[in-house]
């Protein structure tokens, strides 16, 4: 099977918010922690309507400050980092050729080359627009959907799921514990300054 298409910025993105939301526990941990910061800056405020005062306002101020920062941070960052993914990679731009068989994957594209064996992927991953291969635990090549025929779709598919195993979303990382330790300590912290303001 062989495929012609080009990579788009939101490829990218997609695949960095696939990746980000992985697994269920990790997706739900990420909003929790969303959750978390903002109404407890949301309960900041109400505090600060109910019983205004110079002092709870200036402790506020920070605390509110950091949670439209974070807040900015983790909308923008997915955003961010595939705009610089995207244009600072000269390959990823432009037409590529993509021809699948049993040996694995080869690509062209005006500037280079790239013949990968299936035993050279660890694990593929499914999402709404994309096939994602994964080469390591946090590299992959994207495979946009719209590229395939609903037939190529169908084979490409099959041939992967024949050769690589899919995404294991049980499993919970070293790095989805600590993530979830911070996020405990930080609830922590956030109810224990705002018991002290009052």
């Amino acid at each position: 099977m062989e495929v012609t298409y080009e990579l788009k910025q939101k490829d990218f993105f997609d695949s960095l918010i696939a990746f980000r939301n992985r697994s269920v526990f990790v997706k739900w941990a990420y909003r929790l922690m969303v959750g978390i910061v903002f109404l407890s800056a949301g309960g900041g405020l109400v505090l600060l309507a109910v019983r205004p005062s110079s002092q709870l306002l200036s402790n506020l101020v920070p605390a509110l400050a950091l949670a439209v920062m974070w807040g900015g941070l983790m909308w923008a960052s997915p955003w961010w980092s595939a705009r610089n993914q995207f244009f600072n990679q000269p390959g990823a731009q432009g037409p590529r050729t993509m021809t699948v068989d049993s040996s694995g994957l080869h690509w062209r594209w005006n500037g280079g080359s790239a013949d990968i064996e299936w035993k050279n992927f660890t694990r593929f991953q499914e999402t709404k627009n994309q096939f994602m291969l994964f080469s390591s635990p946090v590299c992959f090549n994207i495979v946009p959907k719209r590229a395939l025929t609903a037939e190529q779709s169908i084979t490409f598919r099959r041939l992967v799921r024949e050769k690589l195993p899919p995404a294991n979303d049980k499993k919970v990382s070293p790095q989805t514990w600590v993530f979830l330790a911070v996020v405990i300590v930080a609830a922590v912290l956030l109810v224990t300054v705002i018991r002290n303001i009052r």
